[in-house]
């Protein structure tokens, strides 16, 4: 008799579900947030605009110090940027032919580790250059110094430096320099 009756409560609970065939509604968009007026808090969300004023181009701006830079905005490192200028030594500059690619590779003169690198495309000598941590191979490696630069006139436009490309080298340069001077002088064998 219980199993009868546990049976009938079940089909009876069943028999009361019935499927909806209509669609749920879904929830209404989000409205956006007005900025608020000075001195209110203004809440974190991705949905309404930047207060007017901001600068939207760089979404790691007011971030805490010591915060680290929100993927896709250029590190902080750039302003220990290594700039000069890159020439051709005269025995070679008839060894240079249009369109030809440039490397330019910082590298820590300890562990030899690539720090930055920067390819320039059709480059005109003297050739002035900056390289920083916004060249870095890897997102998040610190570009600090000293240096040692290296600049290739690539013959095959290959990043991987082969017999017949032009090279030049500048040794312990400081991180900020801007006056660092290259000279593509040695053939590479």
């Amino acid at each position: 008799m219980k199993r009868l009756l546990l049976v009938s409560s079940l089909l009876a609970a069943l028999g009361g579900c019935k499927r909806s065939e209509e669609p749920v509604p879904l929830a209404p968009p989000p409205v956006a947030t007005p900025a608020p007026s000075s001195g209110e808090v203004r809440p974190l969300t991705s949905r309404d605009g930047a207060a007017a004023g901001t600068n939207q181009g760089t979404p790691s701006q007011g971030l805490p110090p010591g915060h680290p830079p929100i993927a896709g905005t250029p590190p902080a490192a750039t302003t220990g940027a290594v700039a000069g200028t890159i020439a051709v030594a005269p025995s070679l500059a008839g060894r240079v032919v249009e369109n030809e690619v440039l490397f330019i590779v910082a590298r820590n003169p300890s562990t030899r580790q690539v720090l930055a690198v920067r390819k320039e495309e059709a480059a005109r000598f003297p050739f002035a250059f900056e390289i920083s941590g916004a060249d870095a191979m890897v997102e998040g490696t610190p570009f600090e110094g000293p240096f040692d630069i290296t600049a290739r006139i690539s013959k095959s436009g290959d990043a991987i430096p082969a017999k017949g490309d032009i090279e030049g080298f500048a040794r312990g340069v400081a991180n900020g320099a801007k006056d660092v001077t290259i000279s593509l002088d040695s053939v590479r064998q």
